[in-house]
């Protein structure tokens, strides 16, 4: 969400929105020239361009369905995410959070404007949450998906040493539910457990993506995709991973295996473009939300 006034000085450390604001800059024009390297590899492969040719002239309704579904379900899983986080912090719907994070998946587009610093003055004004614990429970959502992300990373591994099956790496998904029982870990067990869910959705998310841009692939594949995406989607002051995931899924091609580098580009393109189709929508109808729920707030102090 947009916030146009300053930040109170509690925000100011360790970076303060000067210094934001021109990370935010750099890490625009990054990922700008790094899409634009992308469309201009696949533009000059013709093999890439003859496969998004065939698969524009017959479009694949199911892969299209998945990668909507992907999409739908990583906005209500990081939503679900930062609502345990935040809940011993203060009063904050789940409908809530979910305007707040299609809000800041919009805003993390716009170079001057990122969405989490919106989020943060958001709950300041709103919920009367201190911007240093909006920003702690960021962080610690940051954390959850490094770990998430390295253990189902491990898994994968070890299933393909072990010639395993596919599904292996989800039975990382157990580790979580026995400290789910105890009072006290449960938010922990709940919170590792969301985010392993969403690295797996990104897998559905990849599937889709290649098949929907002419290049099919199998699970396995899909899953190391989608470590590889979700790694890069941490990567700081580049919106969403604007240009990272797509060279991260493509340069990670002869690790993974599967596809060749363009075919990682041209999907990841792809399901780019779906993704800012769903964020536009969702994102101005979460603002306007947004904004009715601080006038709502404002409005008992101006009386």
């Amino acid at each position: 969400m947009t916030d146009t006034s300053p930040l109170p000085p509690e925000a100011e450390h360790p970076l303060d929105r000067g210094h934001r604001a021109r990370y935010r800059r750099i890490g625009a024009v990054l990922g700008a020239v790094l899409v634009t390297a992308a469309v201009y590899s696949v533009a000059r492969d013709a093999a890439i361009r003859e496969s998004l040719a065939r698969a524009a002239a017959a479009p694949d309704w199911l892969a299209l369905a998945a990668l909507v579904a992907a999409i739908l379900a990583n906005q209500v899983l990081t939503s679900a995410t930062f609502w345990v986080l935040m809940r011993p912090h203060g009063r904050v719907g789940f409908l809530e959070m979910n305007e707040l994070v299609a809000t800041s998946t919009l805003g993390n587009y716009i170079p001057m404007q990122a969405g989490s610093i919106g989020r943060m003055a958001y709950h300041r004004t709103v919920n009367g949450i201190p911007v240093k614990t909006t920003l702690v429970t960021i962080l610690q959502a940051m954390a959850a998906t490094a770990v998430a992300t390295c253990l189902l990373g491990a898994a994968a591994l070890l299933a393909a040493g072990a010639q395993a099956p596919w599904w292996t790496p989800t039975l990382v998904l157990a580790l979580w539910l026995p400290l789910m029982i105890d009072a006290g870990w449960r938010p922990f067990a709940t919170v590792m457990l969301v985010r392993s869910v969403e690295v797996l959705a990104w897998a559905v998310h990849a599937w889709a993506a290649f098949r929907l841009s002419g290049w099919p692939i199998g699970p396995g594949t899909a899953i190391g995709a989608a470590l590889v995406a979700s790694a890069a989607n941490l990567v700081p002051f580049i919106g969403n991973g604007l240009g990272v995931r797509e060279w991260a899924v493509a340069l990670a091609a002869p690790v993974i295996g599967g596809y060749e580098r363009d075919a990682g580009l041209a999907a990841e393109l792809a399901g780019r473009a779906i993704d800012v189709a769903i964020a536009v929508p969702l994102g101005m109808a979460g603002f306007a939300a947004l904004v009715r729920r601080t006038r709502a707030a404002i409005a008992p102090a101006d009386r």
